[in-house]
Order: C-alpha cells, then structure tokens, then sequence
C-alpha cells in the first residue's frame, strides 16, 4: 500500500507541498501577493499535485479506511493524470507570459490553459488502449513544454531566475522528447489496466526535481521583479511616470561627462506649465494632476529612448536631449506645442495646456563650469519665457 511507503508518499506530496510553502514564505506575504503571474503558478502547481495524487483514487492502493477515496478506474487515472500535467505546464505558461507582459487578453490565456488538455484528451481517448498511448502524451507533454520555453527566452538577459527555468525545460523536453521518439521505435505494447498502474520511484524523483527547480527559479526571478519594481518606483514620479530628481541625478550627471569631450552637442530644456496655479485653484487639484499627466504622456509619445525626461518639482520638467543641438530642440518644442494644442485636458472643461521654456545646447561660449551653472542659466531664460507665456527663450549672455 502507498500509504505504508513513507518513501513514495514523500515523492508524491513535495512537489507542490515544499515548493508551494517556499512561494508562499518568499513572495505571497509580501507585494507579490498581487502578481498575475504568481496566482498562475500557484494554479499550476495545484494541477501539478493533483496530477500525482489523482494516481492514488484507484483501487487497492489506499489503507481500508480510505476506500472511498478509490473512485478512478485505472484508465481513468491515467487521463486525469497526464490531463492535468499538460494543464499545469500550460498554466506556467501563462504565469512566464504575465512576466514578458504578453499574457494577452482572459480569452487568450484561458485557451493557453485549454486548448493543448483539451487536443490531448480527445486523441487521448481513442489511443487508450493502443500502444501509442504514452508516446502520444509525451509528445503533447514535449510540445507544452517548448511553448513555455518561448516566453522564457525573452526573460533571460532580465532575471538570473529565469536560467534555472530555462534549464530545467531543456531537460524536461529533452526528456518527454526521447520518450516519445523511443518509444514510437521501439513500442512497449499496450498498457495493462487489470490493476493499478503507478510509476516509478525513479519517475516520481524525476517530477519532483523537475517541480522543484523549476519554482525555484520562478520564486527567485519573482523576488528579481518585485525588487526591481522597488527600485522603480523610488526614481519614478508616480503621478507622471517621468523620473523623479532622484533617480535622474546619476544619468544626468553621465550625460553631462559625455557633452564635456565635445563629440556631440546636448540640448537642455527647463519646461514650466503655463497658468498651472490658475487651473488647481479654479478647477480643482485633480484637473491640475490630470494637465500633468496629459503634459507628460504628449513628451512621452513624441521623445526619443535615449531622451531623459525629469519632473523637476511641482509644474517644472526638466528635458535633455543628447545628440540634438539648438535648432532640432527648438523644432521638438514645436512639435509639442502642436501636440498639446490638439489635446483636450477634460471633456467638460475648455481648457487648453501650454507651456514656456528655457533651452540652450552644450558647447556654446561662454560653456558653464558645471551641470547646476548650466541649469541655473536655463532657469534664468524659463523666467523671461514665462513673462510672455507659451514661448520658448533660448539662454544667453545674460543668463
């Protein structure tokens, strides 16, 4: 009986029990409670056990006690097992997908889920009793695991957790991949099903070392996401998605050693919302929020990767553009004046956003002796800028 092998149940119950346990301890009590990707791997992992346990509902394998509990024939077993074994691989496949961003619509990930149990199932049914049986499992197990491996890709140069997934799917396909080959050349026959049919002890170690890495590496790839989105969330201006001072300070600083050798000009724009005090009092601080976060989404559609866009404090940006001198600055704030004139703030509210500016490029006499001399300079020609409104004031001499 299993239930006197205290060897075989362990096999049976770790892979969901430690692996589930290691997740919950890592991730689920702290901010990876609210991860997509989590929730899926959690999922899977319950089809994962289920998949074993499903094997020990048939006859003659529980105490006397449990009887009741042996409601799957041999041949039903089977298809439950090896039915949600491919439902699990298929839920990891969704879980990695939340993580490249690619998950897709609910309809879409529910036929990821689907679609490959469902095409098992029905083949499944008609090779029961042939000797293709366990090949043609192997074969969908193969094709769910290398559907996985496609989306893990992507997340390789981001997550050093991501190598220990990777790895384990090359085994596990390489595995189920010359089971099915073998086992189509050499066939075993059909499967007895007059008694209960369980795998191996070799088997079972297998699924677990399989399960085992495969949630390490997602659990450490989880805690990689989540501290990177600490991070984030620290240099980020929250309500604008632009970088707060903090998190520009190390690439302006670069950007500025990079404009002192001289091999490319560099332009810097100090950018502040016309009549911002007028909107708040008038219209209420959520207006004011909203013309910010209209302003920043219009810089964000017309600027360049390599462009750094900083909420400097309160209705003040900063703009730096490297490899862009005076007159490709002054052609960019034009481009966003435009887009600006064609972007209503609020429905119910006649409100048009403008903005002034002051902008000079790197490399122009007299050159200032550092990044704040260059800014104060660029703040002095915002003053003049918003005395008229909605211009752009190029520094000078007197700035």
């Amino acid at each position: 009986m299993l239930l006197s092998d205290p060897f075989s149940l362990l096999l049976v119950l770790t892979p969901f029990g430690i692996t589930t346990a290691l997740l919950l301890c890592l991730s689920y009590v702290g901010p990876g409670r609210s991860s997509k990707a989590l929730h899926w791997w959690l999922l899977g992992e319950l089809f994962n056990t289920s998949y074993r346990l499903s094997e020990m509902l048939q006859p003659g394998l529980l105490v006397p006690q449990l009887h009741w509990l042996e409601i799957l024939s041999p041949r039903a077993a089977l298809l439950a097992s090896t039915g949600l074994l491919i439902a699990s691989i298929g839920c990891h496949t969704v879980a990695l997908l939340h993580f490249t961003g690619a998950a897709g619509s609910r309809a879409r990930q529910a036929r990821l889920l689907l679609v490959l149990p469902l095409l098992y199932l029905s083949i499944a049914l008609m090779l029961l009793d042939t000797a293709y049986i366990v090949p043609w499992f192997a074969g969908i197990a193969a094709l769910g695991i290398a559907l996985q491996m496609r989306p893990c890709l992507g997340l390789l140069r981001r997550y050093r957790g991501a190598w220990g997934i990777f790895a384990t799917q090359l085994f596990a396909f390489g595995f189920q991949a010359w089971s099915c080959v073998s086992l189509l050349v050499e066939p075993l026959g059909p499967l007895p099903f007059d008694e209960p049919d369980m795998p191996s002890r070799m088997a079972l170690l297998v699924d677990f070392m399989v399960s085992f890495l495969l949630t390490l590496g997602f659990a450490l790839m989880l805690q990689e996401h989540l501290r990177l989105q600490a991070v984030q969330l620290s240099i980020t201006d929250v309500l604008t998605g632009a970088l707060n001072r903090r998190g520009a300070q190390s690439i302006l600083d670069q950007q500025w050693k990079q404009a002192l050798l001289g091999h490319c000009p560099m332009a810097v724009a100090m950018i502040d919302l016309d009549n911002f005090k007028r909107i708040n009092d008038q219209y209420g601080h959520a207006v004011g929020d909203s013309a910010l976060q209209v302003f920043a989404a219009t810089v964000f559609a017309l600027k360049r990767h390599s462009d750094v866009f900083v909420r400097w404090g309160g209705e003040e940006f900063l703009l730096l553009l490297p490899n862009t001198d005076i007159q490709q600055a002054q052609a960019f704030m034009q481009r966003l004046r435009e887009a600006l004139s064609s972007r209503q703030l609020d429905a119910r509210l006649p409100l048009r956003l403008a903005f002034s500016a002051g902008l000079t490029q790197t490399g122009r006499s007299p050159a200032p002796q550092s990044f704040d001399a260059l800014l104060r300079s660029v703040d002095h020609a915002l003053y003049r800028a918003k005395v008229q409104r909605d211009c752009v004031e190029l520094v000078g001499e007197a700035d």
